[in-house]
């Protein structure tokens, strides 16, 4: 991880969020139209896959009030990751920023920049910082970031363990999972809590429920203008006792970690992207899936929130969102850490 911040920008679809008729709830799309994104305040960490690949990894967070957290300050993790197949060299050039949004413009001045290519031909990523009046790019921290990516893309110094290296605090060295999800604020569909509960199975191995509670379940593409929406949530406060939605999935903890395994039952999303809200991948009896990524420690598997009815899966259907980063250990998180089984939270609401 490079401590030191940066700015950060890609080259991406605009999306947009409309709201509905006759309702509150927005929609989220993409259009065809592309633009520059910048964001500043940004840290760069690298990761590999098992096969070796090398994936940059963006980070960004910020403050905020908490309601939910007993209107108690907590921080708010972003990532964007992608895979790096090609780097350009380090030049200064004249540039205005837009942070965001268009209207929110920094400049033009001069930046030192270098440019990275993904695994797709429209994949386009720029790494960059504003130049100091007499410095030299040679000596400038965004070069000396450039010779790092470069020189793990010609010789990786470290054998593919597929970890997210992340200076943080340290996890508990009881299991917990890491979840991402696409940080789509007006879609309301976040996180509140994660539960981690214990047990053992036939074989052995050490299996953990994780159930993961949501503030909402709010319907994208078969909401027909909030209507739909309204009777969904009725009918989940009625059979349920609880607009939140709550999704369950096993983590099974084997001694030879290469072997643990992941089991999404009803609730894997296989490709499916964010747009999409009544996926129900691997119905009962579901298969082991491999985990793909792990976060500081083979304690801490990588969870994918991919769709907005929250089916998820060990792999990344969104790659051009933004994420929330959630690490339910940390004390400043937006989320609440529990123990509770997926009965036991059931229990609660009714």
């Amino acid at each position: 991880m490079l401590a030191q911040e940066v700015w950060f920008s890609h080259r991406e679809n605009k999306y947009e969020i409309k709201k509905r008729l006759f309702s509150r709830k927005k929609k989220f799309s993409w259009t065809d139209k592309k633009e520059i994104w910048d964001w500043d305040y940004c840290t760069v960490g690298l990761a590999r896959t098992l096969d070796n690949r090398l994936i940059v990894v963006v980070r960004s967070k910020t403050n905020k009030n908490s309601n939910y957290m007993g209107n108690k300050p907590v921080e708010l993790r972003y990532m964007l990751g992608f895979e790096v197949t090609s780097v350009s060299k380090p030049k200064t050039e004249l540039y205005t920023a837009r942070k965001y949004k268009p209207d929110k413009k920094e400049g033009p001045w001069e930046r030192n920049v270098f440019h990275l290519k993904g695994a797709a031909s429209e994949d386009d990523y720029w790494i960059w910082d504003w130049a100091q009046e007499g410095g030299d790019i040679n000596s400038s921290n965004i070069c000396r970031l450039y010779q790092l990516i470069s020189q793990e893309i010609m010789s990786p110094s470290k054998k593919s363990d597929n970890i997210f290296d992340v200076e943080l605090e340290s996890p508990p060295d009881k299991p917990i999972p890491i979840i991402y999800q696409p940080a789509v604020d007006s879609l309301k569909n976040f996180v509140r809590e994660v539960h981690c509960a214990q047990s053992e199975i036939a074989d052995g191995s050490i299996e953990f429920e994780v159930s993961i509670v949501f503030n909402n379940e709010e319907l994208r593409k078969h909401a027909y203008g909030g209507i739909v929406n309204t009777i969904y949530e009725r009918f989940r406060q009625f059979y349920h006792g609880r607009v939140l939605d709550v999704e369950t999935l096993k983590f099974r903890v084997r001694k030879d970690v290469s072997d643990n395994k992941f089991i999404f039952e009803n609730i894997y999303s296989d490709d499916h992207q964010l747009d999409h809200d009544s996926i129900h991948g691997d119905p009962p009896d579901a298969p082991e899936r491999s985990i793909k990524y792990y976060f500081i420690s083979h304690n801490n598997p990588v969870v994918f929130v991919n769709t907005s009815n929250h089916a998820m899966a060990e792999h990344d259907t969104n790659h051009r969102i933004w994420k929330w980063e959630y690490v339910p250990w940390m004390k400043n998180a937006p989320i609440k850490l529990g123990n509770k089984t997926r009965k036991e939270i059931e229990e609660a609401f009714k």
